[in-house]
């Protein structure tokens, strides 16, 4: 079963082109499904059927109750027996008939224009950090402002590289999109003086990221994810929202629908694959309009006036 898992990663890298982390999740979620049925007496693919893998989703969804982990699980369990059967490891699909849990269409949370301000002026405060680098501060004010003004994925920011950035073009070419995709990003004009200053104060070295640590080697998920989580602390815009890399791309979207871009612009400049992905956009205006509406002052019935009818049923006057 092992060997079928592993050309089935194969498949999902070099033919799909899924993400690395898809790539990862897909892994370890039939890893653990093999493993589990292997305990269960189950050491063979041929022998497995569909309520042994609905017993594995019965045990899984124990100890990852959300719905998004369950629905993933599923989608890996999905392609990988179809994989199967097209690579004649398998006659019949065991997972065809397997349903995905209906997930809450959750409304991702953005920041306003005032939190959107703080979080792009903290790099500029004090007492933030105890060392100080060359080129830290150039660095964090650039990553900060392409999250909001690009919507690029931390996948992509990290990925960049110098030669990726065409000032005179003002474009922003990403070469490792989601998917195996490519797209360019016009290079919004305010952008333009923070990557200069950048590009002066840069730790030296030969690497050609355009992000960089103390070392001079490419910026780590890991270091990105601590400084990012550090501004949004030190902006205090983490009390009531969850803030991450993702929900400045969301403000990006969001935006761009308030300049009226409309969804096929939007849908382009983010590289979604499917536009139902940016039509969640949508729905987060409406909720904002909603929130509008509910802020009006109520005051009709002093400024109409008392109404003089009497509202009681069947107590009207006679003609």
């Amino acid at each position: 079963m092992f060997d079928a898992l592993s050309d089935f990663i194969i498949y999902c890298r070099v033919e799909r082109r899924l993400s690395e982390h898809t790539c990862r999740a897909y892994e370890r979620d039939v890893r653990a499904c093999i493993e589990f049925l292997r305990e269960q007496g189950l050491p063979a693919l041929v022998e497995i059927r569909t309520p042994d893998l609905r017993r594995f989703l019965a045990a899984e969804a124990e100890h990852r109750p959300a719905p998004s982990s369950q629905a993933r699980t599923v989608a890996a369990l999905r392609c990988f027996f179809r994989f199967c059967v097209e690579s004649e490891y398998l006659e019949v699909d065991p997972a065809h008939v397997l349903r995905t849990p209906k997930k809450r269409e959750a409304l991702p949370d953005v920041l306003d224009r005032r939190e959107l301000s703080r979080l792009l002026d903290a790099p500029c405060r004090d007492g933030i950090w105890t060392r100080h680098y060359a080129g830290k501060l150039e660095r964090d004010r650039l990553l900060l402002a392409l999250f909001a003004y690009s919507g690029l994925r931390r996948s992509e920011l990290l990925g960049l590289d110098w030669d990726d950035v065409d000032l005179d073009r003002r474009l922003i070419r990403i070469r490792w999109a989601k998917g195996g995709q490519q797209r360019a990003v016009p290079l919004h004009p305010g952008l333009v003086p923070l990557v200069l200053a950048y590009q002066s104060t840069r730790m030296p070295g030969d690497d050609p990221a355009l992000f960089v640590g103390v070392l001079g080697r490419r910026l780590s998920p890991t270091i990105l994810s601590n400084t990012f989580r550090r501004y949004t602390d030190a902006a205090g815009v983490t009390r009531r929202k969850r803030v991450t890399p993702h929900t400045l791309r969301h403000v990006f979207a969001t935006e761009l629908l308030s300049a009226g871009a409309n969804l096929r612009q939007i849908q382009e400049l983010l590289g979604h694959k499917h536009l139902d992905s940016t039509q969640r956009y949508t729905r987060v205006s409406a909720h904002q309009l909603r929130g509008a509406i509910k802020r009006l002052p109520w005051g009709a019935p002093a400024q109409l006036g008392a109404c003089t009818r009497d509202p009681r049923p069947g107590l009207r006057g006679s003609a």
